[in-house]
């Protein structure tokens, strides 16, 4: 006897049987593409904040070195940089830092300038400070001071340089005093939460990624050595970068101007007493970084109890450095240069 016959399939309903295959295996495969793509998602996100972080790192780097390269250049000339990154992520810093410098330069008297809200404030030790002129990019003063001393309130702006020099009896300039704003730049790189933000301020470069501390990678010029003759030197460049414009019009453009506005000594000569004093503006400025970098020798002399052969920066008065930074020793004549860089970025 023969089996029963299997009952036969029709065609179409074997078609909808394959389709319904078909689809829940591509069910399964979204399904499944899905999940790794949710799993995978921080590590994509994370994948594509470090390719914009290295090229917001590159793409600073270059553009703080070439911002050096201008400053040394002569007044009206510079360069062109071709850098989209750059052009997109450019903003400015309106004086991000405010440096004071003031030395002794002729005698034997040690005088001393204050600024206050109202003006400033002159003394010397031995009264031999008779006159001072205050001069700026656009205007200039005389005073005269009485026994040494004076309380000198001034019309000239202090949204620029300013310098103030000290002259005795004989008109020798015996004590000079010099403020300047800096202004900086600003390179913000979006990342998925926050942005990595590279400032690059008087020379240095400092960076910042988002919930972390500052991290300095570059210092401001600040130097001193003996040269051939066994005398004491100390060098400050000062490096002012601004940018005109409107940052909505550099955006739109992959070519951005850099040329130098030329330079301002404001010492070249043989000083005594000096006395620098930074001022930072910011929540999480690198004021800290700036006086561990320049005087971590002076702290290890002091520690070690043999700070009278010391020669280097160190803090003047306080130990905290809050009242500035000098050259030990002390009392040393040595030959100072401040010169002040000036460059446009449109």
């Amino acid at each position: 006897m023969r089996p029963p016959r299997a009952p036969h399939r029709r065609a179409d309903e074997s078609g909808v049987s394959e389709i319904m295959g078909v689809t829940m295996l591509l069910a399964m495969v979204i399904s499944t593409m899905a999940g790794v793509m949710v799993v995978m998602q921080p590590f994509m996100q994370d994948l594509t904040d470090n390719r914009d972080w290295s090229s917001g790192t590159v793409a600073a780097t270059q553009f703080n070195d070439r911002l050096l390269v201008v400053a040394e250049s002569p007044s009206g000339t510079g360069m062109i940089i071709h850098s989209q990154h750059v052009s997109d992520t450019i903003r400015p810093l309106r004086m991000a830092e405010i440096w004071q410098i003031s030395a002794d330069l002729h005698g034997d008297d040690r005088v001393n300038i204050e600024l206050h809200s109202w003006g400033f404030q002159v003394t010397s030790l031995n009264s031999s400070a008779t006159s001072i002129s205050i001069s700026g990019p656009l205007e200039s003063e005389e005073w005269n001071l009485t026994e040494g001393m004076g309380d000198i309130t001034t019309n000239v702006s202090m949204q620029q340089w300013i310098q103030i020099d000290v002259k005795d009896i004989d008109d020798h300039i015996i004590h000079r005093w010099i403020q300047t704003p800096l202004d900086g730049i600003q390179l913000r790189t979006p990342l998925s939460i926050g942005s990595f933000d590279v400032n690059l301020i008087n020379g240095a470069r400092i960076q910042q990624l988002p919930n972390q501390p500052i991290d300095v990678e570059e210092f401001p010029r600040l130097h001193h050595d003996v040269d051939l003759d066994g005398k004491m030197r100390v060098s400050i460049m000062l490096l002012d970068a601004d940018i005109e414009g409107a940052e909505q019009s550099m955006s739109m453009s992959m070519s951005l101007d850099i040329e130098s506005k030329g330079t301002i000594t404001f010492f070249d000569e043989d000083a005594r007493n000096l006395r620098i004093s930074p001022e930072f503006t910011g929540t999480d400025n690198p004021e800290s970084r700036y006086l561990r970098q320049w005087t971590d020798s002076y702290d290890l002399h002091r520690a070690t109890g043999d700070s009278s052969e010391y020669f280097g920066f160190g803090p003047k008065g306080r130990v905290s450095g809050s009242e500035g930074l000098t050259l030990h020793p002390v009392d040393t004549e040595f030959h100072l240069d401040v010169v002040l860089q000036q460059v446009v970025v449109s």
